[in-house]
């Protein structure tokens, strides 16, 4: 299902947003393995959390970019097989398997590492060409440039503006003491907030 997602994206119109309408739609694709394809291409980061197209995604959809692109979301999706293996896309059914088994634990036989292989080799599969170990982020200012504005920052006309956001999740204690979670607070302002 991910393949044929992959082969349908590259021929369709870039969404506003990529979800289930889109997916019936335009892609033509329904039932229970469709619905695990937008969280699939939100870990690779063809798509945002709030399933708006990303850069890379408008690069896989290029025939210059697409092998590239398909790196870099492999790479984003399965990272911990890249870090024990820096070339594992290169690496045969076998291997690939091995190391899926030695990160979970899981036997070789079981269908979650047979279904992991599957999602890595759909995506293995767009890698045509020697592609660069450079993140997809070293070559943004050439896609930038390629783009119309209007792709970059989703409204036509305006410049181009890059911003970082970083989310800070915090486990608070369970207490009834006010000055606990005050003395947090006021930390997070003095240190993290300035």
């Amino acid at each position: 299902m991910l393949k044929k997602a992959l082969d349908s994206i590259i021929l369709a119109e870039r969404p506003e947003k990529f979800g289930a309408s889109y997916m019936t739609t335009i892609l033509k694709m329904t039932g229970g393995a469709a619905r695990a394809v937008p969280p699939f291409l939100k870990k690779t980061q063809f798509i945002g959390a709030d399933g708006t197209p990303t850069i890379l995604y408008s690069k896989f959809k290029t025939d210059g970019g697409r092998s590239q692109a398909a790196f870099d979301g492999l790479k984003n999706a399965f990272s911990e097989l890249f870090r024990r293996n820096e070339y594992i896309h290169r690496a045969d059914e076998n291997s690939v398997k091995d190391t899926i088994v030695e990160i979970t634990g899981l036997k070789k036989s079981d269908q979650i590492v047979r279904m992991m292989y599957g999602s890595f080799d759909a995506i293995r599969s767009f890698i045509t060409a020697d592609i660069s170990k450079v993140s997809e982020s070293t070559n943004d200012e050439s896609i930038f440039e390629s783009l119309p504005a209007s792709e970059v920052t989703g409204r036509p006309g305006r410049d181009i503006g890059i911003g970082l956001s970083y989310q800070i999740n915090i486990v608070l204690p369970e207490t009834e003491n006010i000055a606990v979670f005050n003395a947090i607070f006021k930390s997070l302002r003095d240190n993290l907030l300035r």
